[in-house]
């Protein structure tokens, strides 16, 4: 592992698999020595067949139609970049209209090496966080996806783009990303990864399906995934999942630092309940940590294995580390037809891989019923130093006797003294219950990167010491 900083001081501690390094430094690199193509206005498909690993795809600012990208070969420490102008006026927007049949907006079809990156400034582009690619619908048929990494896309990199997916008003369909191909087969590709994925500092908001839907189910034999890192990252206003990842069966995974509030909101979708999470992990092994989930149609972060892979093919374990994660309100949008809402949730059906539960210093308020809940059917693991406060469930905590329950504070939201749950500040008052109650077992900093402990012993929940 290489550890690597990460640009936004708010996120200093970053970690990323040595096969994204290059990945995440694409921008300013020697440009003398590397190409710079432009893909005009009028362009729908744009072949990458003379693009060489270092060049520079440029869109060009104002707005567009559809595109789709064919073939670009770049590696992993030297990638393909494909960028909003930094000379432009505005950003490179790319839209689905009324003439538009249903597909993608961005397509990249067979992209290894390749970096999307909208994070340069534009001519009179406001200070602090910009995204220079914006994908949006004016009309017409909903895309299956706002951006499509299809074919045999790996090592690649999404930074900085914006995602408006017009949900409601604009369109009743799509996911912000895709990172899927039914056609690509596991079975067709022995050997192959969906591998080295970073998804950074990007606002996906207003889409009908998923924020983001990243690799495949197991029945559908698809390409399994590792190395896969989703970090920092604004997911608002979804009808399904705001973040959902599948079969990551090796390597490291890691969901981390994002914030997704409002999902899982789109109720013509209820025959299929299950997909109402904020961020929800399927038959793989993850650490999800840093994150803030707020208001969902069911789970606050949901673990589960489901359709494979069996045990007896030897996958797993599947190890579901998650800590320092703020939950706040889970299940609060469907209670007519949803059967369960949990503020975490881990388990498994009968006869797949089991995910393995250690659930840890995660804040947990309002769910709307239990706070953590681990079936029956996962593996061993732990639940401990959580703080779960004003749930609506009996009991608060629940797991089978193979799973140790160790030190978690349950109680009212007004018994452990946060500071301002009214303004969804969950930080400890200085006389909390929870101060200096951790087990030895916590993690080096807290949901803040606050380094733990500060006093000696550290704090239960996902914060460390007192703050205003």
């Amino acid at each position: 592992m290489l550890q690597v900083q990460s640009r936004d001081s708010r996120f200093r501690r970053s970690w990323l698999p040595a096969s994204l390094v290059g990945l995440v430094f694409a921008v300013g690199g020697d440009a003398a020595l590397a190409a710079n193509y432009t893909i005009p206005s009028q362009t729908s498909k744009f072949e990458c067949k003379s693009v060489r690993p270092g060049d520079t795809i440029t869109l060009p600012a104002g707005t567009r139609g559809p595109l789709r990208i064919l073939g670009c070969s770049g590696t992993p420490s030297n990638p393909i970049v494909i960028r909003n102008d930094p000379n432009g006026n505005a950003p490179a927007e790319i839209r689905s209209t009324s003439g538009n049949a249903a597909g993608f907006v961005l397509q990249c079809q067979d992209c290894v090496g390749v970096a999307i990156d909208g994070s340069a400034k534009w001519n009179g582009a406001p200070s602090g966080r910009t995204y220079g690619i914006k994908l949006t619908i004016t009309g017409g048929k909903s895309p299956s996806a706002f951006l499509k990494m299809a074919g045999k896309s790996r090592f690649f990199t999404i930074r900085n783009v914006e995602i408006d997916g017009g949900w409601p008003g604009k369109s009743n369909n799509g996911s912000g990303i895709n990172v899927n191909d039914q056609v690509v087969k596991r079975n067709a590709n022995p050997g192959l990864w969906r591998e080295g994925i970073l998804i950074e500092d990007n606002y996906i908001h207003d889409v009908a399906k998923e924020g983001m839907y990243v690799g495949p189910n197991y029945s559908t034999g698809g390409l399994p995934l590792r190395d896969v890192v989703i970090r920092n990252n604004l997911v608002e206003d979804t009808g399904w999942d705001g973040i959902n990842t599948k079969s990551m069966w090796s390597g490291d995974n890691r969901v981390h630092h994002n914030i997704v509030r409002r999902a899982g909101m789109n109720q013509s979708f209820k025959s299929k309940p299950s997909q109402y999470s904020g961020i929800m992990n399927m038959s793989g092994t993850v650490k999800i940590y840093n994150n803030w989930v707020e208001a969902t149609g069911q789970h606050g972060i949901h673990v589960w294995a489901q359709g494979g892979p069996k045990q007896s093919e030897r996958k797993g374990p599947f190890e579901a580390h998650i800590w320092n994660n703020v939950v706040v309100d889970a299940g609060v949008f469907w209670k007519s037809f949803m059967n369960s809402s949990y503020g975490i949730n881990v388990g498994a059906e009968s006869g797949v891989e089991k995910p393995l539960p250690f659930v840890y210093n995660n804040t947990i308020t309002n769910s709307r019923q239990r706070g953590i809940n681990i079936g029956n059917s996962a593996g061993g693991g732990f639940v401990r130093d959580n703080i779960v406060a004003g749930t609506g469930g009996n009991p608060v905590i629940s797991a089978p006797s193979h799973v140790e329950l160790l030190n978690n504070r349950v109680g009212s939201i007004a018994q452990l003294e946060f500071v301002d749950p009214t303004r969804k500040n969950f930080r400890l008052k200085i006389s909390s219950p929870a101060r200096n109650e951790a087990t030895n077992g916590f993690p080096p900093t807290d949901h803040a990167d606050v380094p733990r402990p500060k006093e000696g012993a550290a704090d239960q929940g996902a914060f460390e010491g007192s703050g205003s």
